[in-house]
């Protein structure tokens, strides 16, 4: 087996590797084709010429699995996701310390965690495979799923100071604005790392691009035109997802995120 840094040119490889894996780790990766992964790919934590994303070869020059090294030192943390194809103990294993080395490379000698995201759905080898290398379970996170149809609301009118719309992220003022709102909703939460205006308008472009509609509704005052709220809405392969739903701090109680 040799793992090897990826470039564009193992696009396909790393489309099939991410659908046959299935849902996995801690992103939902778009699978309906080479453009619309090329798009997700087009920020700077997750693209390809980054040197950032591994792949494990068998011996036939088959590819098998993945590992990508996010790192996000400024909150002292290092992602890593993995997927295999095969099952396999011995690729698991061998993409995991592939990706503490580069993980610490990238630390350059800073302290940090790495942490590693497994769906209840993966296989058990994946938290063998983590316990024996000394990793601990710090958080569960709870998805919930529903048909659209049977979604039950109650009434989430708000007053006429506020008004919803689409965030206009070719905007440029807007896009600053959307970030500063964003980073100020989630400050202070567990493993939240602050997004640049860059980062944001990168998957912005991406969701938009892949969605067919603006990814983000916003609520704005009416009269000072501050951003309140949003809601960052994808969807993939027919299957909607609440990515995140903020407000700001100041104005939380008044239901805007309901």
């Amino acid at each position: 087996m040799e793992i090897r840094t990826i470039t564009r040119r193992n696009i396909s490889e790393l489309l099939k590797i991410l659908t046959v894996a299935g849902p996995h780790g801690h992103r939902e990766w778009a699978l309906d084709g080479r453009e619309s992964l090329l798009a997700m790919l087009d920020n700077p934590r997750l693209s390809i010429d980054s040197g950032c994303w591994r792949m494990a070869y068998e011996d036939n020059g088959a590819p098998v699995g993945y590992a990508l090294v996010e790192p996000e030192l400024n909150i002292g943390r290092i992602i890593i996701g993995i997927a295999t194809i095969h099952g396999s103990d011995a690729v698991y294993a061998a993409l995991l310390r592939d990706g503490i080395k580069r993980a610490k490379s990238l630390a350059g000698g800073e302290r940090f965690e790495a942490q590693v995201a497994v769906r209840d759905t993966e296989s058990d080898i994946i938290a063998r495979s983590l316990r024996t290398a000394g990793f601990n379970v710090v958080r569960t996170v709870l998805k919930m799923q529903v048909d659209a149809e049977d979604v039950k609301l109650g009434r989430g009118a708000i007053s006429s100071e506020y008004a919803i719309r689409d965030a206009d992220m070719t905007d440029p003022n807007e896009t600053k604005a959307v970030t500063a709102l964003h980073n100020a909703c989630f400050t202070g939460s567990w493993g939240f790392s602050p997004n640049t205006v860059e980062e944001i308008a990168g998957r912005t472009s991406a969701d938009h691009q892949r969605n067919g509609f603006p990814p983000i509704v916003v609520i704005e005052d009416e009269i000072s035109g501050e951003l309140s709220a949003y809601n960052w809405i994808t969807l993939n392969e027919g299957e909607g997802r609440v990515e995140m739903v903020g407000v700001a701090p100041h104005l939380r109680g008044k239901r805007l995120g309901w």
